[in-house]
């Protein structure tokens, strides 16, 4: 054994810090130490000691691994165990970014220079106290979902877990994409590389040492830790090796068990944190809707990590499948029969979009069109049926929060039922919490104003026409928005619903004038006359005083006891006004 360098980092310490998993990159060491001290100091001609810090003969060991997706491949580079073998951290993986889907096969070649072999015990270790103070102040916040943001801002500074079991040294590491069903050449088959071979640059010389050249479709990542590499290029491996033996620049090179950051807090703080992730609803549903199925499906098992991608299998007269994408490379489905759609849609969310409503046409029998809509505004096509009949639709919202996945049914014909799941501690800024009214007839032509509307938080309704046919409907229905774009009002007119002509009424509102509540006629199949209340007065009656049946609806109110206004409609139409949603929301920021 060689003799242990004095001046060297103790090698227990390099442990202290904690690791972020990132999604995107693997694990990334904090740059704050997370152990403040071991309750007792590290003796290493103590025998008890050296059962958990015990130095390594700083001989090279060669070592190569395969992984099956890019993630995999990165915590393999940097020594970790795959990520399915990490323990589960409190806040899971709710700060995963999205990222390319892959299927390629992944290979990791190391040459490790193992310096000091550490086996950590818990009970021995000694939070810092700064990380003590964050977590204790987050834990202070006035409400759960506050507390959950800040203790994920503290876990992102921090760090989400801590080597216990690791190997500290220097390594020097390549991984890159092979062909399918193929392993590197073992390195023992090749001879000794000639130490004395000037090289242009690192990755030349790291192709030359792994005997790697060539080898890798696509190239993942080079690299050299806990070692100089100028010295590598300059005067080669064997003077490199020997500086390494006596250099502080010593890390973390192989990890073969870690804990949760949290596992050295005081064990009341524990609970508070666990409780805290386990008993607050960040996940919840919205109510069902369709009919029941012979097939069940819940996506809620990846409910922290952002949806990616839908993929959704339709025809012309339903939702025939569905497909999840999450950023962690898993995926959920797919649901229903995807042999039998007519085309796959596909609805694409980047980073830091996610979905926040989900407009749903259910018939008797299956899910007969959705409609997705980003927290950035975007509102998908509808996707499956655009006309015919089914039973009134439904608005499922978070009121802002992110869409974590869908549970539901499905049978021979398709989607049968759908439920939204939600997270709780992810939410679109300056979203309007809504409700909706729904009056009218089964069958027309969908459509849905809000992507007419502009600027969701500062829209409002500003004008209405349409005319009212002598057969006695509702029909050219249309509305004219107004937003804040740039600071100044915006107006932007909806499409027209309904092609009958007929006399043209026209409507315009005041300034901070707004719709709290609307009635009118219907005959069961399309909508006769339509009126308008606003805090001010009424509107002209837009249709004519027929059908047999009324309806009423006033502006709900918000939980807070405000009553919303009237934000935008959707229905349906054909020569007429068939149905209309009336979506309320709260007052917001309206022009």
């Amino acid at each position: 054994m060689r003799e242990r360098n004095e001046t060297s980092v103790p090698p227990h310490l390099i442990c202290g810090h904690g690791f972020t998993l990132d999604s995107s990159d693997g694990p990334i060491r904090s740059g704050r130490r997370a152990i403040q001290q071991f309750f007792r100091g590290v003796d290493l001609d103590n025998p008890e000691d050296a059962n958990y810090v015990k130095q390594a003969d700083g001989e090279k060991v060669f070592e190569d691994e395969y992984s099956k997706t890019r993630l995999g491949a990165l915590y393999t580079h940097s020594g970790w165990p795959p990520p399915g073998s990490i323990p589960e951290v409190p806040r899971g993986s709710s700060d995963a970014k999205p990222r390319v889907i892959e299927s390629d096969r992944w290979a990791t070649r190391r040459i490790m220079v193992p310096m000091w072999s550490i086996t950590l015990r818990v009970d021995n270790l000694s939070p810092a106290e700064a990380l003590v103070r964050a977590v204790e102040d987050a834990l202070a916040r006035p409400n759960d979902v506050s507390r959950i943001r800040a203790l994920d801002e503290v876990f992102a500074s921090w760090g989400d877990i801590i080597p216990v079991v690791a190997i500290v040294g220097s390594v020097i590491a390549a991984t890159g994409v092979i062909p399918s069903h193929t392993n590197l050449k073992p390195i023992s088959s090749f001879p000794e590389p000639n130490n004395q071979v000037t090289f242009r640059d690192l990755n030349t010389f790291i192709d030359a040492q792994l005997q790697i050249e060539g080898k890798f479709e696509r190239v993942l990542e080079y690299h050299v830790t806990g070692g100089r590499p100028d010295i590598l290029l300059r005067n080669g491996f064997d003077t490199w090796l020997d500086n390494i033996k006596t250099t502080r620049g010593w890390e973390i090179i192989k990890v073969t068990q870690a804990i949760p950051i949290t596992d050295i807090l005081d064990h009341t703080i524990q609970q508070k944190i666990k409780e805290l992730y386990a008993n607050h609803s960040i996940l919840f549903r919205s109510p069902t809707v369709g009919v029941s199925s012979k097939s069940e499906f819940d996506s809620t098992v990846n409910g922290f990590c952002p949806i990616q991608r839908i993929e959704i299998g339709v025809s012309n007269t339903c939702v025939k499948s569905l497909l999840m994408y999450y950023a962690n490379g898993q995926t959920a489905g797919p649901y229903g029969h995807s042999g039998h759609a007519m085309r796959v849609e596909r609805f694409d969310l980047t980073l830091g979009e996610f979905i926040t409503d989900i407009f749903i046409w259910p018939s008797d029998h299956s899910i007969a069109s959705i409609q997705l809509v980003k927290n950035t505004g975007y509102i998908s096509p509808i996707y499956g049926a655009t006309r015919g009949v089914t039973q009134p639709p439904h608005l499922l919202s978070g009121n802002g929060k992110a869409l974590a996945g869908l549970s539901g049914g499905y049978d021979e014909i398709g989607i049968a039922q759908l439920q939204a799941i939600w997270r709780n501690d992810l939410e679109a800024a300056n979203y309007r919490a809504i409700q909706t009214s729904f009056v009218g007839g089964a069958d027309g032509d969908l459509w849905n104003d809000l992507k007419f509307i502009g600027d969701r938080s500062t829209a409002r309704i500003s004008g209405i026409t349409a005319r009212s046919p002598g057969t006695g409907y509702l029909s050219s229905l249309q509305t004219t928005y107004t937003s804040r774009v740039g600071g100044y009002p915006a107006h932007q007119e909806s499409p027209i619903h309904g092609t009958e002509d007929g006399p043209i009424t026209s409507w315009a509102l005041g300034d901070n004038q707004c719709i709290t509540g609307v009635r009118g006629r219907y005959d069961g199949t399309s909508i006769c006359e339509l009126q308008f209340i606003t805090n001010r007065n009424e509107s002209p009656a837009f249709g004519k005083p027929g059908g047999n049946f009324n309806f009423n609806f006033p502006a709900p109110e918000t939980q807070g006891g405000n009553k919303m206004v009237l934000h935008y409609m959707a229905g349906k139409s054909a020569r007429r006004v068939n149905s209309i949603i009336f979506v309320w929301a709260d007052s917001g920021q309206q022009v």
